[in-house]
């Protein structure tokens, strides 16, 4: 009965939105969406008989030979095997691979999860405006901690008349290793934000945003005055020195004179909290992972699984211990073979095949206490997050995550057949540099395919 619910619940996370878009299609009818209905309304699919044929038609048409090509269809109500090929292959899943870091963050971690970074003292008082100490900023790993957010956190000194600290200022960034790139990851890769360094320190994302202004001075670059304004992103390369900087730089601004040095050391126990911040819950950071395809809150969340699982600070090898033994021992995924090097996809190293994917999907599906939680977070096909643009002839019909780096082109997640049974389905792509806007488009077809199937 409870398999039942959450079903039906899942359900109707695509059917209502169906139906409410279908009213509004109603109401608002144009030349443009008039072609859309008629691309929905195309001949059905009868059979799973008639859907092989269509999907290998789709394969084998694609001139894309000298890939390899993993696809898997299921029924999400009946269990049925729809369709297989090449599904034991492992293969690099890219970004798909954060379906796995989502679901061993939900189990392992809870929905309810927050990051907290913390203002500690040994200071027994304070006297005449002075900490008569030192304080401590534990830094916890969190990806969606901002300087605003530290900003705050430091204001509750003013809260308790602190004017100056006697002692020194630590930074305590033990939480997690020292190792920030995670491996195989491509050299070019760590130039971008997107790459931004995996540390207990994650400010702004690691990643440093310049807007032009009208006036500068000094060594401030001088952009011409535009109607339109463009910034410039630069990763953060320098951690250590990225924060002694900014916490000077905070507690200047907050006129709190440090009599010692702001350095770095690990929290002793039993200090006093003077303030903490925490995050959104987890579910919050998951949807903004898998919506953004966000690979800084995935590789936090990879290590800060390592950490808690394996009670040392967090790291890739422990990250990827812990993801693969909590999908195997609370998903009963079959992890043979599996390589998770860095929860974000971001390696070419990655593996994991067709088959893998699909457990997780599938457990996740149906799963009471995350179902509804994963499966909202996927990015919604023309709707929003990596899928804005794509697959806007069958709009709210399908949620999945993309997969995306040099030669590879993976997606995976759910749709509703014709007669709106729930599908999971697996694409992985695995071929030729260039060649990533065809695997897109193959990808767009199939799923397309599906969403015309009918019993």
């Amino acid at each position: 009965m409870r398999l039942l619910y959450f079903l039906a619940t899942i359900w109707m996370i695509f059917c209502v939105s169906d139906l409410a878009y279908a009213k509004h299609r109603k109401i608002q009818k144009t030349n443009k969406r008039s072609h859309h209905y008629a691309s929905v309304s195309a001949p059905g699919i009868y059979g799973a008989s008639q859907l092989n044929s269509t999907l290998n038609y789709l394969i084998n048409g694609s001139h894309s030979n000298n890939a390899d090509i993993g696809v898997y269809v299921k029924s999400m109500k009946s269990g049925e095997i729809l369709y297989r090929r090449g599904i034991s292959e492992p293969m690099t899943p890219a970004s798909t691979l954060k379906i796995f870091t989502a679901e061993a963050a939900l189990l392992f971690l809870g929905p309810n999860y927050r990051f907290s970074t913390q203002l500690l003292t040994d200071a027994a008082a304070v006297k005449n405006g002075v900490l008569q100490g030192n304080l401590y900023v534990v830094l916890s790993g969190d990806p969606s901690l901002t300087y605003n957010d530290l900003d705050d956190l430091l204001q509750t000194l003013q809260a308790h008349q602190v004017q100056a600290i006697a002692g020194n200022v630590y930074i305590d960034n033990t939480a997690y290793d020292q190792s920030f790139y995670g491996p195989g990851w491509v050299r070019k890769d760590r130039d971008y934000c997107y790459g931004a360094p995996i540390s207990a320190s994650i400010i702004n994302h690691n990643c440093l945003t310049f807007r032009p202004t009208a006036k500068g001075s000094g060594r401030t670059l001088q952009f011409p005055k535009r109607r339109y304004s463009f910034a410039v992103s630069s990763v953060v390369t320098d951690i250590p020195d990225y924060n002694r900087t900014l916490f000077k730089g905070l507690l200047a601004r907050l006129a709190i004179r440090v009599y010692g040095n702001v350095t770095f050391g690990s929290a002793p126990n039993q200090l006093s909290l003077v303030g903490t911040h925490t995050s959104k819950p987890l579910t919050a950071l998951v949807s903004d992972m898998l919506k953004k395809s966000d690979n800084i809150i995935a590789g936090a969340l990879f290590k800060k699984i390592g950490q808690l699982y394996s009670r040392q600070p967090g790291s890739w090898t422990n990250g990827s211990l812990a993801v693969s033994q909590i999908l195997a021992k609370r998903a009963g995924v079959n992890i043979a073979g599996m390589r998770i090097l860095d929860g974000s996809g971001l390696s070419p190293n990655n593996l994991a095949t067709p088959s893998q994917m699909m457990q997780v999907l599938d457990f996740a599906f149906h799963h009471a206490a995350t179902s509804s939680d994963f499966v909202a977070s996927l990015p919604i096909a023309g709707v929003d997050g990596t899928l804005k643009h794509r697959m806007t002839n069958i709009i709210r019909k399908v949620r999945a995550k993309t997969g995306t780096i040099s030669g590879v082109a993976s997606l995976a997640g759910y749709t509703i057949s014709a007669e709106k049974e729930p599908l999971a389905f697996v694409i992985m792509i695995n071929g030729s540099r260039g060649m990533n806007w065809r695997y897109r488009g193959l990808e767009d077809k199939i799923v397309t395919s599906l969403t015309k199937f009918k019993r």
